[in-house]
C-alpha cells in the first residue's frame, strides 16, 4: 500500500463516485435509524477484540454490530489515515478494506491507496461512504473521541435479546 504523499487531484470519476457512495450510506443510515433507532443511545462502545460496535442506554446494551474500521481524522495533524495503515488497528479490522484499496488501484484513485493525507471530517464520512458502497456495507458510524474520530462500516446489524 502508497506511503503518505500530498494531496492529489481527483481522478475524473471521483465526484460521480462520491455522490453514489453517499446517496447509498444515506440510504442505508436512514434504514438504521428507523428500524434500529440509532441516534438515541445514550453510548456506544467498540471492541476491538470482538470486532464489534454496541449501543446501550440506562446500561444495556441494546443493539450491537459487526464493525470494520475504515480509519481516522486527526484535527491536530489536519489528516486522514485509512486504517490499514493504522498499527493500533487489529488487524482483522481492516480486511474488507483490501477490496477498497483494489478498487482504487483499478480506477487510480489515489485517496483509496494513499495511506494518510491532509483530511478533515468532510474527507472522513467521504472515505467512509466508498468504503460503504464499494463493500455494501449496512451503514457507517463516526466515533468521535479527543481530537479527532475513528470511522467504521457496519454490518449484521442486530438486537440484543433482553432477558
Amino acid at each position: 500500500m502508497s506511503q503518505p504523499h500530498e494531496r492529489a487531484a481527483p481522478a475524473p470519476g471521483w465526484s460521480e463516485l462520491v455522490d453514489r457512495a453517499k446517496a447509498y450510506l444515506e440510504q442505508r443510515q436512514e434504514r438504521l435509524k428507523s428500524e434500529f433507532e440509532l441516534g438515541r443511545f445514550e453510548r456506544f462502545d467498540y471492541d476491538q477484540n470482538a470486532g464489534t460496535l454496541s449501543f446501550s442506554s440506562n446500561g444495556r446494551v441494546q443493539v450491537v454490530a459487526d464493525m470494520q474500521v475504515v480509519g481516522s481524522t486527526s484535527e491536530r495533524g489536519g489528516t486522514w489515515l485509512w486504517a490499514w495503515a493504522n498499527p493500533s488497528v487489529l488487524e482483522h479490522l481492516v480486511m474488507e478494506l483490501d477490496d477498497v484499496f483494489t478498487y482504487g488501484q483499478a480506477h487510480g484513485l489515489d485517496k483509496l491507496t494513499t495511506a494518510k493525507w491532509p483530511g478533515d471530517e468532510s474527507d472522513g464520512w467521504e472515505m467512509t461512504a466508498v468504503a460503504a458502497f464499494v463493500l455494501q456495507s449496512e451503514g457507517a458510524y463516526r466515533a468521535a473521541h479527543d481530537g479527532g474520530a475513528l470511522f467504521l462500516t457496519l454490518r449484521n446489524v442486530r438486537r440484543t435479546t433482553v432477558a
